[in-house]
């Protein structure tokens, strides 16, 4: 039987202090949704586990699971939305004239990850989730990340005919080789997160030569 632990849930980028009430109980909600759904997959298995069942033992209504996640399916995927967040404000940082490559690799490696949560969570996606139902839902987290990288290298590249085409390569080149390495690492079926750190940064490593990445 798979087991889950619950850790301590990683750093959010603040979105104002005017709101900070009001999203630490959102945050607040959501982790605990994630949790307990988490927990129950682990115990009661993904299929025989209802949206029902998590908002109860959250102490939370159908509705505002709902609210949360769209579905059982991205309870899963959550430290994704999260780290992208923390992705889009780390970009922001980076200098315009920095490597495009670069700005990417030090954006991705200051993710505030508990590594245990991050390994755990892997293992679960792994253990509960057909492999059509994984690959759907990193399509859309593939998609996610490559907005953000084109957005971030048009503001850097110069005016000309093919800056939107290069910014668009950049962005969905690079977002492919970020999933690519948590796939191949993820079949590897490696424990080791300093070890999805390398394949990351050797996948990176092949971009190069990509438009905007010197």
């Amino acid at each position: 039987m798979l087991r889950y632990v619950a850790m301590a849930e990683p750093i959010r980028v603040s979105s104002g202090p005017n709101s900070a009430g009001r999203q630490d109980r959102r945050e607040r909600t959501r982790q605990k949704l994630r949790t307990c759904a988490l927990a129950r997959f682990a115990s009661h298995g993904f299929e025989k586990t209802s949206v029902v069942e998590i908002a109860a033992d959250a102490g939370v209504t159908e509705r505002t699971f709902y609210r949360h996640f769209p579905t059982k399916e991205s309870v899963l995927f959550e430290d994704f939305a999260s780290r992208l967040g923390w992705f889009r404000a780390a970009l922001e940082l980076r200098r315009n004239d920095e490597p495009l490559l670069d700005s990417v690799r030090v954006a991705v490696e200051s993710f505030p990850d508990d590594r245990e949560v991050v390994r755990q969570v892997a293992q679960l996606r792994t253990h509960l989730l057909n492999s059509s139902a994984i690959e759907s839902q990193m399509l859309r987290i593939q998609r996610d990340f490559a907005k953000e990288i084109e957005r971030h290298a048009l503001r850097r590249l110069p005016a000309g005919p093919d800056r939107a085409l290069a910014a668009a390569v950049a962005g969905n080149a690079t977002s492919g080789a970020l999933l690519a390495a948590l796939r191949v690492w993820g079949e590897q079926g490696s424990n080791d997160t300093d070890e999805l750190r390398d394949y990351t940064s050797r996948a990176l490593g092949w971009l190069a030569k990509l438009p905007g990445a010197e």
